[in-house]
């Protein structure tokens, strides 16, 4: 029992040592002082759907309305279980 604290101590620890950079050793690249800085670029875009609340949901394929939890692309997974639904949501 008394393992299980210790081993998470030497695991939260352990990448310590590799993360820094050595003495002398630059993290960043060496540029001049004439070089104008980059403008930042988006990394991920911005999507349109990022509510993650199940909302009712028509299947694509026919039959009763569901509630269903949004994974994108007009996928979700219903929330009494069972195979995610194709459909198209009531609200948006």
């Amino acid at each position: 029992m008394r393992t299980l604290p210790i081993l998470i101590l030497i695991c939260s620890t352990a990448g310590c040592a590799s993360l820094g950079s050595g003495p002398g050793l630059s993290a960043y690249p060496a540029s001049s002082a004439d070089e104008a800085p980059s403008a930042p670029t988006a990394i991920t875009p911005a999507t349109q759907d990022q509510d993650m609340s199940p909302r009712f949901i028509l299947p694509a394929t026919g039959g009763a309305p569901v509630i269903g939890i949004p994974l994108g692309g007009n996928i979700f997974l219903p929330v009494t279980g069972g195979a995610p639904v194709i459909g198209i949501p009531t609200s948006p």
